[in-house]
């Protein structure tokens, strides 16, 4: 993947990645106040085309339902929040999402993307392996 250039070049694993992030997020590799900047997110337009609230290379999740299982309240969906990033190439990606308790951790890397047809408009359309990963997701973040 050097060909992506230095964003790609680093080889590590999805264990390398669960220990970066558990310490970042720990306050373990930057002090708290650069951590809270991380955190500090604005709306960002994602290559899905779709607004997400996005930091300093952290970005948090709340997986669709998951607040409304814990009361749908600001306090339960923060606390079914997982940060982290992800990034791809063409040929290859990885996600990686740490709980805001540190308590649940998800890495996963994939030797396949962009993987989606697109549709008259260019738009990406779904493929099975979306649903796939999305069901993947859900029960390894959130049981």
């Amino acid at each position: 993947m050097s060909w992506v250039g230095p964003s790609a070049s680093l080889i590590s694993t999805v264990g390398d990645l669960n220990r970066f992030y558990d310490l970042l997020l720990a306050g373990e590799i930057v002090s708290p106040s650069s951590l809270a900047q991380m955190q500090r997110t604005v709306p960002v337009i994602s290559q899905e085309q779709k607004t997400i609230e996005y930091g300093l290379g952290l970005y948090p999740i709340v997986l669709p339902g998951a607040a409304e299982d814990s009361g749908n309240s600001a306090a339960a969906s923060a606390s079914r929040a997982f940060w982290g990033h992800g990034g791809s190439a063409w040929g290859a990606g990885a996600l990686s999402m740490t709980s805001t308790d540190g308590e649940r951790q998800l890495s996963v890397a994939v030797n396949l993307q962009r993987w989606n047809r697109l549709d008259d408009s260019g738009r990406p359309q779904p493929h099975p392996i979306d649903a796939a990963l999305a069901a993947l997701y859900r029960v390894a973040l959130y049981g």
